[in-house]
């Protein structure tokens, strides 16, 4: 029977407010960071084999980083502020928003993944929605591209941001990088994230 990825929604960030260890962190407002399209992540190990009688006998390979290259449909001002910390101008005649040479705060950050349980005798599936939370993040748009026109072609253009996770001590045990559970209905996972990240059901 399989059970395949066939679809991405629902991202979601909060600022990162407080955390002491042994307990879950605390999160500011929380926002839906417009309509997901990719959350590619590339996880980092120890690698630190035990050799013993010329062969490995024991490795330590413990998860060491967590890299998320996440492209939405957009990004508004607000996003901008949440994501980014972007500040609004002061001088109010000129106004705008600044982008400046500020570390970007850290946050949490979720999306739901959409599964299909399938591949049964009757080849009938089901549908399963993964709610995954990466606990501590902060995000940069490396690049930005923006393109004419051409006749009546659009190139859509949309924000590629990378982020670096960071481990937490949550429970006094291991060092935790996610937290992930899975639901019957899209409306149970979006709830999940909505209660960790603190996202008013409105927002949603």
């Amino acid at each position: 029977m399989s059970y395949a990825s066939v679809g991405m929604l629902y991202p979601v960030f909060a600022p990162l407010t407080s955390h002491t260890a042994g307990s879950m962190p605390t999160y500011g407002t929380g926002r839906v960071i417009q309509e997901a399209r990719v959350a590619t992540i590339t996880k980092e190990f120890t690698e630190n084999p035990l050799y013993g009688d010329d062969t490995i006998q024991d490795e330590d390979n413990g998860l060491t980083g967590l890299q998320v290259e996440f492209e939405s449909t957009g990004l508004t001002d607000d996003d901008r502020i949440a994501i980014f910390g972007e500040e609004t101008n002061a001088n109010t005649v000129t106004g705008g928003q600044w982008e400046s040479d500020n570390a970007t705060p850290y946050g949490g950050f979720g999306y739901i993944r959409k599964m299909r349980v399938g591949g049964g005798q009757d080849g009938t599936s089901t549908t399963k929605y993964e709610a995954w939370l990466v606990l501590k993040i902060k995000f940069q748009e490396t690049r930005q591209e923006t393109r004419t026109k051409e006749g009546n072609q659009i190139t859509w253009g949309t924000p590629q941001l990378s982020g670096r996770g960071a481990a937490l001590d949550v429970d006094g045990g291991h060092q935790r990088f996610r937290l992930h559970k899975t639901f019957d209905t899209i409306g149970a996972a979006k709830s999940w994230l909505n209660g960790l990240l603190n996202v008013s059901v409105v927002t949603t």
